[in-house]
């Protein structure tokens, strides 16, 4: 069964040279003369929005992407922006790292500053907007307590007392300042989710600083298995930006990627990182030739795998879909039960400005859980 794919035509033809600018394998070529205004324009929120404003940069910088003068001095006043917003959110790190640290919490810092600390040639080539951490499912209502305590607010209440800890990918907050802060259990919702490892995440990290702190990230084989998922299951189109972060992150050696198939094997999400790898080389256009990369191009999902991929890849997702996805998944008739009450049944602070009644919840539900299918 064939998955779905991203076209081409999703994006500007130069945002594709863009995303793998700087990379040996890249072979998309540049445009030979400079856009016109209008067009750079739109490349320019398009690099925005996939989170490529750091590639687009160099390139204009280094004459591989033609650009006037006013049109480089367009972009470099973008990135300083974007730079700013970064600094901003890594001084907002430490202030979690320091709250959380206080409260005895354990976390890892996941994307953001730890694949521009570890895995990018310059951190100013990654750039983000919010932070992700992730802690353990028994140390989630801790953390999310010593948050709230600090300012912190949850965007949305969890359906149930124990939900975030037992079923959810996690919460997410926002402080007073406006910036928000995704607390992970897991990488994602629905039964990918539910199959990652989430002991093997803690057996072991790797560490970088963040304006003096020494913060702990997930470890390299862990990251690039983050990047697959966040890449594939993330946003639809896809972010070129989320496929960059999978193309820094391949693995170097025939070992590494034997090692990376193993443990996607073992986990049961080998289709997740095939499909990531995939669209990476194919809309990088990255000419690789290595037993990694054969693999994830000739890797066809099976039924059960294509139905949970195409949850997210079309651009209707809805969290009703993969919820019931999720289902079968649970490890026990315990968790399913409770699974499903939480859901049916959530508490009112869950529900409240949200639906006129029990009814039109359900009827929303239903809506919601068909047209996210895909």
């Amino acid at each position: 069964m064939a998955r779905r794919l991203c076209d081409e035509d999703n994006y500007p033809a130069a945002l594709l040279a863009v995303a793998g600018y700087g990379l040996a394998e890249a072979t998309r070529p540049f445009p030979t003369a400079a856009l016109d205004d209008a067009a750079w324009d739109r490349l320019l929120e398009a690099a925005r929005t996939h989170r490529l404003i750091g590639q687009l940069r160099a390139a204009a910088d280094a004459g591989t992407m033609p650009a006037t003068r006013e049109q480089t001095a367009r972009v470099r006043t973008a990135h300083r922006s974007i730079l700013l917003r970064v600094l901003s959110l890594e001084a907002e790190l430490v202030g979690v790292a320091e709250l959380l640290g206080a409260a005895g919490v354990e976390f890892r810092v996941l994307k953001g500053s730890s694949f521009a600390q570890l895995d990018y040639p310059q951190t100013a080539l990654r750039s983000f907007i919010d932070l992700d951490i992730l802690v353990r499912a028994d140390d989630i209502d801790h953390a999310v307590a010593a948050l709230t305590e600090a300012g912190f607010a949850r965007t949305l209440a969890q359906p149930r007392p124990g939900f975030d800890r037992r079923f959810d990918k996690g919460t997410t907050l926002r402080n007073p300042k406006g910036f928000e802060l995704d607390l992970h259990r897991t990488f994602v919702l629905g039964p990918w989710g539910v199959l990652v490892d989430l002991a093997e995440l803690w057996r072991e990290g790797e560490t970088f600083g963040v304006g003096g702190r020494t913060l702990t990230a997930l470890s390299r084989p862990n990251r690039f298995l983050h990047a697959c998922y966040h890449a594939a299951l993330g946003d639809w189109p896809l972010r070129l930006g989320s496929l960059r972060d999978v193309a820094q992150l391949l693995p170097h050696t025939d070992a590494e990627g034997a090692a990376l198939i193993g443990t996607a094997e073992r986990w049961g999400v080998r289709a997740v990182v095939a499909a990531a790898v995939a669209d990476a080389t194919r809309l990088l256009g990255l000419e690789l030739s290595c037993a990694f990369t054969e693999w994830a191009r000739t890797y066809v999902p099976n039924r059960q795998e294509e139905g949970w991929l195409a949850l997210h890849t079309h651009a209707h997702k809805t969290f009703a879909a993969q919820a019931i996805a999720t289902v079968p998944v649970l490890p026990s008739l315990r968790d399913k039960a409770a699974y499903l009450r939480a859901l049916v049944l959530p508490d009112t602070r869950y529900t409240e400005g949200r639906h006129a009644s029990a009814l039109s919840r359900f009827r929303f539900a239903l809506r919601e859980a068909r047209r996210g299918r895909g």
